[in-house]
């Protein structure tokens, strides 16, 4: 409550009091151990939240995770490793590398969907630069979060300085994954 008042804020004690029991309802703000419980208690304690919290987390994804195996899986059956080959294969140099660079751009969804999508064209023949610049782009070149996210919350001109410099960035991470990979697959 002082600390409050010397930031400038005028509330009353009650405020703050519900203000803090609403942030233990949700479990934002937990209450600390008390020190006479043993180190035994408090451990198992810990382990039963922890506990608690991942079963919450597989419920928010669990759906987007199977979500993400199906579409995987359909893209291995309904384009021909070919087509994948030809277009984003080892073989087809700077060409897959831009064009996994603007790929990224259309795509929305969360890495519990992306990422089965992009192992998935990488077990159908993709090469790793493509899937690099692929991955990269899809976090830095998301048409989507830039304009439901950074513009409305950051600003046009802060939004467009940190996006047009990244559409030049993209390549070069899947040139520079490539390469790195090829000198680990070497070694």
């Amino acid at each position: 409550m002082v600390l409050l008042h010397d930031e400038g804020f005028n509330c009353s004690a009650s405020t703050v009091g519900r203000i803090l029991d609403k942030l233990k309802e949700r479990g934002i703000l937990k209450e600390p151990i008390p020190n006479h419980i043993s180190a035994r208690k408090r451990r198992w304690q810990l382990f039963l939240s922890g506990l608690k919290q991942a079963v919450f987390t597989f419920k928010s994804v669990w759906l987007r995770l199977i979500l993400g195996f199906i579409l995987g899986g359909l893209i291995q059956v309904l384009i021909p490793s070919s087509v994948i080959a030809e277009w984003l294969g080892p073989a087809s140099g700077i060409k897959g590398i831009l064009i996994g660079s603007y790929a990224g751009v259309i795509m929305t969804d969360g890495p519990y969907v992306i990422l089965p999508i992009m192992a998935s064209i990488y077990e159908a023949g993709a090469g790793p630069g493509p899937v690099i610049a692929l991955l990269a782009s899809w976090f830095l070149l998301s048409l989507p979060n830039l304009l439901m996210w950074q513009i409305p919350i950051l600003g046009v001109k802060i939004a467009l300085a940190r996006y047009l410099p990244c559409l030049f960035i993209s390549p070069l991470i899947g040139l520079a994954g490539a390469t790195v990979y090829q000198l680990i697959n070497v070694g």
